[in-house]
């Protein structure tokens, strides 16, 4: 029994031994692993790191378009376009570091040599290149979507159709990848919001009833001048008008009438042009026109919900790119010869006087007076003044003509006539030319006896110089046989 105690002794005491230097090995095998494990890892990340940190491979300045997608897709255009070194290790540091879903599609300028982290900073911060395109107060609409026709970063052709004032004037930010519509949206949607915020702020007494009644005014407004003092007073003179039933006789409308917007009109108005019916003439229609003639700004909608409080009727150039003011027709007749003054003195120093042209938000549309017709100006003097048309039917005889020509003085006052803007000849003044007053009988006679004791000789057609003014000798009427 003691030798068999022994035997099992010394079988049993090595098994054990072995089993736990077997485990001992697999302990260290696996603690080697994961050593070495987390010394490849640590290797990797601080390659990883100092290439993400470190300077980028792009070799200058470049500015390149983010499209939309995923982290994957953005950082192999980023290594295809040369901007970061690898593919991988970018979208795996944005994995990490929670800015994978952060990163903005755009057109970014990315510096030379700039690093991964930084490259990442910068799309995820959103600071992309934009670019701006400004719409000037008093452009027609059909100017406004041609500046973005012509925009090459835009995208896209326009197929929205704004009406004319349905567009608000401003700088408009966008960035590469927008589409025309979507700016012809936002400049709806911001004239919009404008009136919507205006508009309960009217003045109780505002001429205007309706936002596109609001909106036709502050159009003309607009047209009429680029002084921002002068929008209230010029407004006042349009109430005024409105509320005394006059014709607006506003220049600019005549214009958009011929052009409908689409234009330019390079040259003076015309009196052909003042006569042309069309509906947007405000000397041949009562009230405001159909519709806007151009797409006003802030102030001049404010100006036209809130006129400011005077009895102006008419206003014209002054000289200086504004305007001055008159309740009367003679004061507004005063005016107008001392602008003609101005542009006497201009025009004989050789200076050009002040022709702006229907686009021009810094000044009248029409600063020019145009010279009324010699006729015109005659019929307008007679219905102002009888005495004066007397003088001038005289003159005329004096001169063997049909047609009377008013004094340079009478033509000046003449040329604006009824107008509340740039004193252009309305056409209810182009009447045809007024017919020299035959002499009575009994007139002739007096005369006649005045100069017997005198010998002429009277040929028809000439004048003489009786008592009581010039008597024409009219042409002797053939016999019958």
């Amino acid at each position: 029994m003691p030798n068999h105690r022994r035997v099992r002794h010394s079988v049993v005491v090595p098994s054990r031994r072995r089993r736990r230097s077997a485990l001992r090995r697999v302990f260290y095998s696996l603690i080697l692993l994961a050593g070495c494990a987390a010394l490849v890892v640590f290797g990797l990340g601080l390659y990883g790191y100092v290439k993400f940190t470190g300077p980028g491979p792009l070799a200058e300045d470049k500015v390149f378009q983010i499209e939309r997608g995923g982290v994957l897709g953005i950082a192999a255009d980023l290594e295809k376009a040369g901007i970061i070194s690898s593919a991988n290790i970018f979208a795996a540091a944005a994995t990490t570091t929670g800015d994978r879903g952060r990163l903005k599609p755009g057109e970014y300028q990315f510096k030379q040599a700039m690093s991964m982290r930084d490259v990442m900073n910068l799309i995820v911060s959103g600071r992309f290149i934009t670019y701006k395109i400004t719409i000037p107060e008093g452009w027609t609409t059909a100017q406004a979507l041609d500046r973005l026709r012509e925009n090459e970063v835009l995208k896209g052709d326009i197929t929205l159709t704004p009406a004319e004032g349905q567009i608000m004037p401003d700088t408009y930010v966008f960035q590469r990848g927008e589409t025309r519509d979507d700016i012809v949206r936002g400049m709806m949607a911001a004239s919009q919001k404008m009136m919507d915020e205006l508009w309960p702020q009217r003045a109780a007494d505002a001429p205007v009833k309706t936002p596109a009644e609001a909106l036709t005014l502050a159009s003309i407004i607009e047209k009429e001048t680029g002084v921002p003092e002068e929008r209230a007073r010029v407004a006042s003179v349009f109430a005024n008008r409105l509320r005394q039933g006059m014709p607006l006789q506003s220049d600019p409308t005549i214009i958009y009438g011929l052009t409908g917007g689409q234009t330019k009109l390079d040259r003076p108005l015309s009196k052909q042009d003042i006569e042309q019916a069309t509906p947007y003439n405000t000397y041949r229609i009562n009230g405001l026109p159909p519709g806007p003639i151009a797409n006003p700004g802030r102030a001049s909608l404010e100006a036209a919900l809130s006129p400011a409080k005077t009895r102006d009727l008419y206003f014209v150039a002054d000289g200086s790119g504004g305007h001055v003011f008159a309740e009367t027709l003679e004061g507004h007749r005063v005016n107008v010869r001392k602008w003609r003054e101005i542009e006497k003195k201009r025009n004989q120093g050789g200076e050009e006087a002040p022709v702006m042209d229907e686009t021009d938000a810094a000044g009248p549309a029409s600063a020019v007076l145009p010279e009324p017709a010699p006729e015109a100006a005659a019929a307008d003097e007679q219905a102002q003044n009888s005495s004066l048309s007397a003088v001038t039917d005289i003159e005329a005889a004096e001169q063997g003509s049909g047609n009377p020509t008013p004094e340079p003085e009478a033509a000046a006052a003449a040329s604006a006539p009824d107008n509340a803007g740039q004193g252009a000849q309305p056409p209810e003044q182009t009447a045809a030319p007024i017919p020299l007053p035959r002499p009575r009988p009994d007139k002739l006679a007096a005369a006649t006896t005045a100069v017997a004791d005198v010998t002429l000789d009277l040929k028809p057609g000439s004048v003489i110089k009786g008592a009581n003014g010039l008597i024409p000798i009219p042409a002797p009427k053939p016999r019958l046989r």
